[in-house]
């Protein structure tokens, strides 16, 4: 044979055989764990796509597992971006929920709770802790939104996903590393993500598993024992907090470095010569920078790109960004549309089923996701309910998806356990505690205990809630309610000037409130109560320790319509969302009055008491709301109308103390405020907050008062009806508010017309939230 014809077969098969290493080299990505620094991957494969760098198997830890599960799935980085840069995303991760998925309807009055420590009980009242740091009911649900029809596409074969993936979990008994590639996708992504503490475990195939930064959080054994990728690379974010001892920022990070101190296992030593390591800038991120996603996403690209060209060195092989949408689409294309004909549950009681399956009924055939949505977040707006999590199935048999609720069998009962309050520098500070029992036999019941002490309000809460028919959402309350405040305990640090009100109110409240939920956020409610009331009080502002005070006592039965509708997403000093209520209020009752040695009528040498019948209806508008005007601006409004045909009293200071206060500011109910109280009003105002740094905000707020029906003292301490709208009498406050895990800090200067003092400073710690007051 010719050298010429030798060389050129010679050339001819080497190439081929180039050809074939090229179009076998097979790539596999890494993706560590790191909590919200985890978002960087995102922007790591969006350079590789960008780049036509082929991505064919996928190993992740914790938000690794996160990302990489997304992308598994078929979601392109584009898309997953979208997902988390969605502006409810960090509310999401941390358990809080957003106008989609919550439902309040069973949502009682809000309190001055900080913290609430749930406690399980099984069916031998076994006492277990179950308080994470957030709540995974919303990532629960949108993790099977966005994985399940891709878990059911690969036949819950991990292997046959878009790309092939393993999710990295750790089994705490054992202490093993534990590979998840089959079954469900949203429970393996789930589990592996599951950071001790922060979020519940969930049973995986019959096991309780961990994140998988506890043993293994940069993966890359695992992706080269069971891949054999020709090039492995590897993403880390989990980056040491700093290389000595950051003795400038150690409070800033010292969060972040105990929450996440057993998840940096990382050895990039694992890599080799013919692979490639990427660490993104994380320097300027913790592990909590859920708010940064954008600057996450830039932090991964980055990286990438500075190095691609060595990249591309390493990986000849290409795979054009056109071709890899198309094999998405076409793995996409398999995808079977959620539609929901049976429920499985799992842990429950044979009467508990039977609620449940009144909630989610299949009787009129099957149930599309929106449905399932909404009957889930009805279930879990119950507090019974936070310790379920569901999963999607798939019924091949019969074409359709299976939804599945899990148990825990060591919650038969439920009691949470409230501690919280307000510290102030003037008097008013309070301490709160409040117990409630969630108990579901045939029905689904909550006993609570609520206990207010403090110098300026005491109040004891005692009540049940029984669900009738939770698909309907018609509930039965009854309660007793003693609130008693005492205005002259609130003595001012920054004004020691400051005269307090001489007058201490107690007032009590027995009955029933029949509810019904409609639609998400909303709820009517009609209460029937017996309430009474007794005040002793000065005439005069000052008076010696020998002068008697007046006394008042005043009995009625009440009944009261009223439908609420709040979406608000904060109990105090929210920035967002919108709160409308309305109220129908009808007191028929008995005053019982015995002057003091301040009143006109007191007579030294007899005890004469005056009686009348009182009865009144006032009627009640309240809107608030807040927008969106900048990244770092809300602006707000209020308004607030109260109608009342509400008689006089027997003498004016009485009189003043059963009128209504515009009580539009933090504490201003804290305040006994003659200009800002009448039986008829309208009170508007508008907020501003601005937002300085992530849980910093500084706040203004101006409100005008116009009272029309107001008692007018006259002669001989008599009252007397002034009507016709006043003039505009004004308040606000100026302040820095900065939102802590369990509360707000606040530092103030409120502005008042009072008779006192107009201006006043203040700081205090957590929130001032009240009873409502019996004849409110």
């Amino acid at each position: 044979m010719p050298i010429k014809t030798v060389n050129k077969s010679l050339i001819i098969t080497l190439l081929l055989c180039s050809s074939f290493i090229i179009h076998a080299q097979k790539v596999g990505l890494v993706l560590s764990g790191g909590a919200a620094k985890g978002i960087a991957h995102i922007g790591v494969m969006k350079a590789l796509e960008e780049n036509n760098i082929p991505i064919d198997y996928v190993v992740g830890t914790s938000m690794g597992a996160v990302v990489g599960s997304l992308y598994a799935a078929g979601f392109s980085p584009e898309e997953i971006e979208t997902i988390v840069t969605n502006p409810n995303f960090e509310d999401w991760i941390n358990g809080k929920s957003s106008e989609r998925y919550q439902y309040n309807y069973t949502k009682s009055q809000d309190d001055a709770s900080w913290i609430t420590v749930d406690l399980l009980f099984d069916k031998d009242f076994q006492a277990s802790i179950s308080t994470p740091l957030a709540n995974d009911i919303i990532i629960n649900f949108l993790l099977n939104e966005y994985l399940g029809q891709a878990a059911q596409a690969a036949n819950y074969n991990f292997n046959k996903l878009f790309v092939p993936f393993k999710a990295v979990a750790a089994d705490i008994f054992s202490e093993e590393v534990v590979r998840l590639d089959t079954g469900s996708l949203m429970q393996a992504t789930r589990s592996s993500m599951a950071v001790p503490f922060f979020y519940r475990p969930i049973k995986f195939q019959n096991q309780y598993i961990f994140d998988g930064g506890v043993y293994d959080n940069f993966p890359v054994d695992i992706m080269k024992e069971d891949f054999k990728p020709e090039v492995t690379i590897g993403s880390n974010v989990a980056t040491k907090k700093a290389e000595s001892y950051p003795f400038d920022a150690d409070e800033e990070i010292l969060t972040d470095a105990l929450l996440f101190l057993f998840l940096n296992k990382t050895d990039p030593s694992q890599l080799d010569s013919t692979d490639i390591y990427l660490e993104p800038d994380m320097k300027p991120f913790t592990a909590l920078s859920f708010d940064r996603v954008p600057e996450l996403i830039k932090a991964g690209y980055d990286v990438t790109m500075s190095q691609m060209e060595s990249i591309k060195q390493k990986i000849s092989r290409r795979v054009a960004k056109d071709e890899v949408e198309l094999d998405r689409a076409e793995f996409r294309d398999q995808f079977i549309d959620y539609k929901f004909g049976a429920i499985k549950l799992f842990g429950f009681m044979p009467k508990q089923e039977l609620l449940i399956n009144s909630l989610v009924s299949f009787k009129d055939g099957p149930l599309s996701l929106l449905e399932i949505r909404q009957a889930y977040f009805k279930l879990v707006s119950e507090a019974y309910f936070r310790n379920i999590y569901l999963n999607f199935d798939f019924d091949s048999d019969n074409g359709y998806y299976v939804l599945e609720f899990y148990l825990k069998p060591t919650a038969r009962n439920g009691l949470s356990v409230d501690f919280g309050g307000n510290l102030s520098t003037r008097s008013v500070s309070t301490l709160h505690f409040g117990l409630t029992l969630n108990s579901f036999n045939r029905y689904l019941n909550s006993y609570k205990l609520k206990i207010s002490t403090g110098k300026f309000y005491e109040s004891v809460y005692l009540g049940t809630r029984f669900n009738l028919n939770p698909r309907t959402r018609l509930f039965v309350e009854p309660s007793f309610l003693l609130n008693q405040w005492d205005y002259l305990n609130t003595d001012d640090f920054f004004n020691e000037k400051a005269s307090p009100t001489i007058l201490n109110r107690i007032d009590r409240k027995f009955g029933a409130t029949v509810g019904l939920g409609s639609g998400q956020r909303s709820v009517f409610t009609t209460e029937a109560a017996y309430i009474r009331n007794s005040d002793n009080f000065s005439n005069l502002s000052n008076i010696s320790v020998e002068e008697s005070l007046d006394y008042t006592r005043f009995e009625a039965f009440k009944g009261k319509l009223s439908y609420e509708r709040n979406s608000l997403n904060a109990k105090q000093f929210a920035t967002s969302g919108v709160r409308f209520y309305t109220s129908a209020n009808a007191l028929l009752g008995q005053l019982s009055y015995t002057p003091g040695s301040t009143s006109v009528l007191y007579r030294p040498n007899e005890i004469t008491t005056y009686t009348e019948s009182k009865n009144w209806l006032s009627l009640e508008l309240y809107f608030e709301e807040y927008k969106k005007i900048s990244e770092n601006y809300r602006f707000g409004w209020k308004f607030e109308s109260v109608y009342s045909n509400q008689p006089n009293f027997i003498n004016y200071q009485s009189s003043l103390i059963y009128a209504t206060q515009f009580n539009p500011m933090f504490d201003s109910e804290t305040y006994f405020l003659p200009n800002y109280r009448a039986y008829s009003y309208v009170g508007a105002g508008m907020v501003h907050s601005v937002r300085l740094a992530n849980s910093l905000f500084l706040r203004g707020e101006i409100y005008g008062f116009s009272a029309y029906n107001r008692p007018q003292q006259m002669a001989g301490q008599r009252a007397q009806d002034k009507r016709g709208f006043e003039d505009v009498r004004f308040l606000g406050m100026a302040g820095l508010i900065y939102n802590s895990v369990l509360g707000p800090l606040t530092f103030r200067v409120n502005y008042l017309e009072n008779p006192t003092s107009s201006l006043g400073l203040s700081l205090s710690f957590g929130y001032m939230i009240f009873n409502q007051r019996s004849i409110e």
